[in-house]
């Protein structure tokens, strides 16, 4: 069961993914020139960018099974076992002290020191996402190819929210392509 139900999330906000990092391509032409003609390695790296500023799951939710001492902003906060924490994925995605300055732009190949280049999109630690691979590499296989008919957005998604993963949903994209010559 566990499987299954990881699996079929996956699936879902991979869905997601693949359109908002296509709506994203699509409306900067220069991003998806630039998309078309890269490497593999470079493609994998604009997709991490959009994640990082498009996760699309919002908060991680996680249960302290041990004391930890945090500070931010300059002030100390203890959290005991037991004590349920709220990381909310998107601020913490764009923190400049981890993505830097203009921590809201889209720079594929950001430096990250410290951190992963999709942020906390896929998770961390013991808790991050298995598939993480695998929903860049076919995200990065659907839009290789769809990228390469050229396509044009004839009407914009609907962006709508998913209050149990606090993520976005996007419905009613509609693309065309011309007829080839």
């Amino acid at each position: 069961m566990e499987c299954v139900t990881y699996g079929t999330a996956g699936m879902v906000t991979t869905r997601e993914f693949i359109s908002m990092a296509c709506w994203h391509l699509l409306t900067h032409p220069e991003l998806a020139a630039r998309y078309r003609a890269a490497e593999q390695q470079e493609r994998l790296a604009s997709l991490a960018e959009i994640i990082r500023l498009e996760p699309v799951v919002g908060h991680l939710y996680r249960r302290m099974q041990q004391p930890v001492t945090v500070t931010d902003a300059g002030r100390r906060h203890t959290l005991s076992p037991g004590d349920l924490v709220d990381i909310c994925v998107r601020q913490a995605n764009t923190d400049p002290d981890t993505a830097g300055a203009q921590p809201h732009d889209l720079c594929p190949g950001r430096d990250m020191p410290g951190a992963d280049a999709s942020g906390l999109s896929f998770g961390d630690g013991a808790h991050k996402c298995p598939g993480r691979p695998l929903a860049l590499l076919e995200s990065d296989v659907l839009l290789t190819k769809l990228l390469g008919h050229r396509p044009r957005i004839v009407r914009e998604p609907r962006l709508g929210w998913d209050d149990l993963v606090a993520g976005y949903t996007l419905r009613d994209f509609e693309l065309a392509f011309d007829a080839p010559a």
